[in-house]
């Protein structure tokens, strides 16, 4: 019964995800390739992007405590809810497991 399924409705789907892939990747690189200038243009772009003073201010401790804070978020927070998903599932089985006749 599945085989007798037409393939129309899958192939323009798929055709119309490569066309909005295709067309939507301008939005990011305007459509155009890099120019050899450029890379001089942006080192004088990204001098005079960023104030003096916070250009001094940023180090790599600052950045290495940033990122050790990430870690402990995201470990908390993966790890919690799975607990919890582990302790829910065991305690309904254990739970069904007491409600068969014996």
């Amino acid at each position: 019964m599945a085989a007798s399924r037409s393939t129309v409705l899958p192939v323009a789907l798929v055709v119309l995800a490569f066309a909005a892939a295709f067309y939507s990747s301008g939005a990011f690189v305007n459509g155009v390739a890099p120019t050899s200038t450029s890379a001089a243009l942006r080192g004088v772009v990204s001098q005079q992007a960023l104030p003096i003073g916070l250009v001094e201010g940023t180090s790599i401790a600052t950045s290495l405590q940033v990122v050790t804070a990430a870690y402990w978020a995201v470990l908390i927070l993966v790890t919690v809810p799975c607990g919890f998903l582990i302790i829910l599932y065991l305690q309904s089985e254990r739970t069904k497991a007491g409600m068969t006749p014996k």
